[in-house]
């Protein structure tokens, strides 16, 4: 599966979450991105994104969330009972570079995630999957006969170009 930006996909529609970390938290000062990654393959549905987080534009961790429950993931994967709890809500992806202890990265996923920002991620797979499939739509249709530039000569032979002979009407 390749995962890509979802801004990448859907373009400038897409708004990217910050916040800032003033003193007196648990984590580093600082501003924190969060850039949600989407499955790029029109016949998957696993219905989950990775999130990296950013801590003053490096990349300290990588977070995978999966809104389903986890009976989803084991009929949808054809995977075991504990495979399928891990898909389900939040995990440390195993590519995490952890510059963010796991449980730290953890915490603040979950003080972040509320029904909203579910709601957006949920709406944004449906805005790229919706993508997915006009592009596979578009990638199946078959011309018969290849287009003609208007500058082209003309098919018929004459050796004129194409706008001033048979294109004219």
């Amino acid at each position: 599966m390749n995962f890509i930006p979802a801004g990448e996909i859907i373009g400038d529609e897409h708004q990217v979450l910050k916040t800032n970390v003033l003193e007196g938290s648990y984590l580093p000062n600082g501003e924190y991105a969060f850039v949600d990654f989407y499955c790029t393959d029109p016949k998957c549905d696993c219905r989950k994104t990775i999130i990296k987080i950013y801590h003053d534009k490096k990349h300290v961790s990588t977070v995978n969330y999966g809104w389903e429950k986890p009976a989803f993931y084991a009929k949808w994967g054809k995977i075991d009972d504990q495979m399928s709890r891990d898909m389900s809500g939040l995990s440390i992806d195993f590519m995490s570079p952890d510059l963010m202890d796991s449980p730290t990265a953890l915490r603040l996923m979950k003080a972040l995630l509320d029904e909203a920002w579910i709601a957006k991620i949920q709406l944004t797979y449906g805005k790229i999957r919706k993508v997915l499939r006009d592009e596979v739509k578009a990638s199946n249709v078959i011309r018969l006969t290849p287009k003609l530039s208007r500058n082209a000569l003309c098919p018929c032979g004459s050796g004129v170009k194409f706008k001033r002979c048979c294109g004219l009407g």
